[in-house]
């Protein structure tokens, strides 16, 4: 089965007119190093595509969390998944399984990312783009829509000599320059940016120190 090039293009210009500031389509077959249940198959056996979506985080209240009373709530998130549902109804109206993927426990998205050639993983552990650098989220669906893949991006050209993140991390969260999950959960869970009553911030000193992108936007 041949790639869809038409309508590649047809969802790229809808996911523009949708306001998304990037998108891109990744091989489900590359997935198979990951464990079962962050594969596109545990979702919809039918996928012929992973569809990775994302924002510029242009604002860091952006990355705002909300924790109302039993409930935890993102807003880029919360943004992204109107986005997601959006993409959905594109492709099921042109004829096409398609499933957002949820969050956990979900696909890896920076790793999807890089898979669909969006950019490459840097040393903060975060997806760095050419465009807009790491300042950006992520959400996945899978179609059975057999869609333009794009090239994978396995080498990061960005990171060789800069420790500008490392350097800047006020967790301490990179010992021997590899990243530590647990540190820096441990600290923001710590010290919160108190915005209100119900709302916080997390640290993202690794995001904002980093240079690429600085000087598109």
């Amino acid at each position: 089965m041949e790639q869809d090039k038409e309508l590649t293009d047809k969802l790229v210009e809808y996911s523009k007119k949708v306001g998304l500031d990037f998108i891109g389509f990744a091989d489900p077959k590359l997935f198979d190093r990951f464990p079962k249940a962050n594969q596109p198959f545990a979702y919809l056996k039918e996928t012929k595509t992973v569809i990775i979506i994302g924002i510029y985080m242009y604002d860091i209240m952006l990355d705002t969390w909300s924790y109302p009373t039993g409930k935890s709530l993102q807003f880029a998130d919360s943004v992204l998944k109107n986005y997601c549902n959006s993409i959905r109804k594109f492709l099921i109206k042109h004829g096409f399984l398609a499933k957002v993927i949820p969050y956990h426990p979900g696909l890896f998205l920076k790793d999807s990312a890089a898979l669909a050639g969006l950019g490459s993983i840097g040393k903060n552990n975060l997806l760095i783009t050419e465009k807009y650098g790491s300042q950006v989220r992520l959400r996945a669906i899978v179609t059975s829509a057999l869609l333009e893949l794009g090239n994978p991006i396995y080498e990061n050209p960005y990171c060789e000599d800069c420790n500008l993140c490392i350097d800047s991390c006020p967790a301490k969260a990179f010992p021997n320059e590899k990243y530590d999950r647990k540190i820096c959960n441990d600290y923001n869970r710590a010290n919160w940016k108190i915005l209100s009553k119900y709302s916080r911030l997390w640290c993202n000193e690794c995001i904002e120190s980093c240079p690429v992108g600085k000087s598109n936007n």
